[in-house]
């Protein structure tokens, strides 16, 4: 029994040897491959990024053209996950609320701040405690409301808006106004909504020129320097609000002592129903691979009333308030493709002029040649130039992607059809090449079945290698503004608005495709380094 135990023992030993010793030539190769770390990491990033590039619709919470300039050049969305007002604190998941791009009136800077808008306000109001808490607010994080609760429709707050000027050791009040307004800015004036009124200082030189040139003369002094600093005061005039029967009431602020309020947040959420295109059995749909419909996309706002101030931005907005993210993934569609396709192109022509070159001679090598040399001749960017200066600047960008991967594959064939050449003449002297030829096979099938294909080795890495040149060219025109122009988007186009010192001081999330293209072409780098190791017959053990 423990000899028969032993043989089987034996035979599954010599089993696993035969296996890790007999490998296919794919297998080899893939083991080759899989060796280099950096070319497995290149394939991974590729995989990642071309699933992005299909699953576009998807993955995008926003239309990439749809513009909102009340978010423009908007930082990163912040998400908290903890409620707060005063002193209550609330863990409620992850939210964002509304919030705006604007230019503060103090020191004329572009700034971001977050709006509140209030969904329960509780106050004083002629010795009775009152709660009014909206119709339309669908998260409340507290329901333990005091006094008389009132449902309202709308609810409108009138502010009372004083500026002064701090001058010779005191407070001037130079100007008042009004404004009507449904929500507060955090750190402007939120604090009504607690402490009943809310103060702003500034003692930025613009602020103060800008005060002394509307109200130098009504302070009596000569210039900007003797203000020491503006302030700006906010109080509530006005309460408005319309009940449930749609009567309309107005409280007076000097009646009114607010004592706490909730305000209106917008949960983060996966699936979200938003943007895409109607249909009658989907409603707004988004697509996969540009054909499966879909009814969600992958996360975004529960923006249950339509508040035009909520946005979710994880790499922020551009000039137009355009979703960076969104505009990214679109925009890989045609800076991710164009390398493919003019690959494509290109390598047509290189084996058809190289081969019939290197394969015929003569006339045909000389004429064909000589040609190439012209090309070769000429720098590769500059006649990138030239040629689409060549056509005309105010096409569509769709006929523009087209033009740019035939102009891209125009430059880019010359130098494979020598090499290709030079391996076709090396390769039609060999024993079964003159075999074929021997035995009356036609000049095209030799060429197309016998030694193009013992080419395919060094196309295959070449071509790995090419494609990130590609990318760089449509990016660079795009930069240039020759190539994909708005609302259209590529990587060098996106580019191309992060050019300015503005955007380099304020803006740099502008600069992010710049990073995709950086990593895409390290990652085909990478990818053509392994294929390289993989058909190198010395790596194949």
């Amino acid at each position: 029994m423990a000899k028969k135990e032993e043989i089987k023992k034996k035979n599954n030993n010599e089993n696993i040897d035969f296996e890790e010793v007999y490998l296919t030539r794919g297998q080899l190769m893939w083991r080759a491959f899989k060796k280099n770390k950096l070319a497995m990491v290149g394939l991974w990033t590729l995989i990642v990024l071309y699933v992005m590039m299909f699953a576009a619709d998807f993955l995008s919470p926003y239309n990439p053209f749809e513009q909102s300039l009340k978010h423009s050049y908007a930082p990163p969305t912040d998400v908290s996950s903890v409620y707060k007002v005063g002193d209550f604190e609330k863990k409620v998941g992850l939210y964002v609320l509304p919030y705006i791009s604007y230019v503060d009136k103090l020191d004329y800077t572009r700034k971001t701040r977050e709006l509140i808008f209030p969904s329960r306000i509780t106050f004083e109001y002629k010795g009775e405690l009152i709660t009014l808490v909206l119709n339309n607010a669908k998260y409340l994080p507290r329901d333990n409301f005091g006094g008389k609760v009132i449902k309202v429709n709308d609810l409108e707050f009138t502010l009372k808006r004083e500026e002064y000027a701090f001058v010779n050791g005191e407070w001037k009040k130079v100007a008042s106004s009004s404004e009507k307004t449904d929500y507060f800015v955090r750190g402007i004036n939120d604090d009504v909504l607690l402490k009943g009124e809310a103060f702003l200082e500034n003692n930025s030189s613009t602020a103060k020129s800008v005060l002394f040139g509307k109200y130098g003369f009504k302070l009596g002094v000569l210039n900007e320097k003797e203000i020491d600093k503006v302030g700006l005061k906010y109080t509530i005039n006005y309460i408005k609000y319309e009940d449930e029967n749609g009567k309309k009431h107005i409280l007076f602020g000097k009646n009114l002592k607010i004592k706490d309020y909730d305000y209106k947040y917008y949960p983060v959420k996966w699936f979200v129903k938003s943007w895409g295109p109607k249909r009658k059995d989907y409603g707004r749909v988004g697509y996969v691979f540009w054909i499966i419909p879909l009814k969600y996309h992958l996360y975004g706002v529960d923006n249950y009333d339509n508040n035009e101030f909520v946005r979710l931005y994880i790499m922020g907005s551009d000039e137009f308030g355009r979703d960076v993210w969104s505009r990214l993934i679109f925009a890989s569609r045609i800076s991710l493709s164009i390398g493919f396709i003019g690959l494509a192109i290109t390598l047509t022509l290189s084996l058809f002029f190289g081969g019939i070159a290197g394969y015929y001679g003569g006339v045909a090598d000389e004429l064909l040649m000589r040609f190439t040399e012209i090309i070769m001749a000429i720098p590769g960017f500059y006649l990138l130039i030239l040629l689409r200066s060549l056509l005309p600047m105010d096409i569509p960008s769709s006929q523009v992607y087209i033009l740019l991967v035939f102009i891209l594959s125009f430059i880019g064939w010359a130098g494979r059809a020598r090499i290709i050449r030079g391996m076709v003449l090396s390769i039609k002297r060999n024993e079964f090449v003159e075999a074929a030829y021997a035995l009356g096979y036609p000049d095209s099938k030799i060429l197309w079945k016998h030694v193009i294909p013992n080419t395919m080795t060094y196309m295959i890495v070449t071509s790995t290698l090419a494609i990130p040149g590609y990318i760089l060219g449509e990016a660079g025109l795009s930069f240039l503004g020759l190539g994909i122009r708005e609302p259209s988007a590529s990587w060098g186009l996106m580019m191309a608005r992060a050019q300015d010192i503005y955007v380099l001081q304020n803006a740099p999330w502008l600069l992010i495709p710049g990073i995709f293209i950086f990593v895409t072409v390290l990652a085909f780098n990478f990818v053509g380094d392994g294929l390289r190791d993989a058909f190198d017959p010395r790596a194949l053990g």
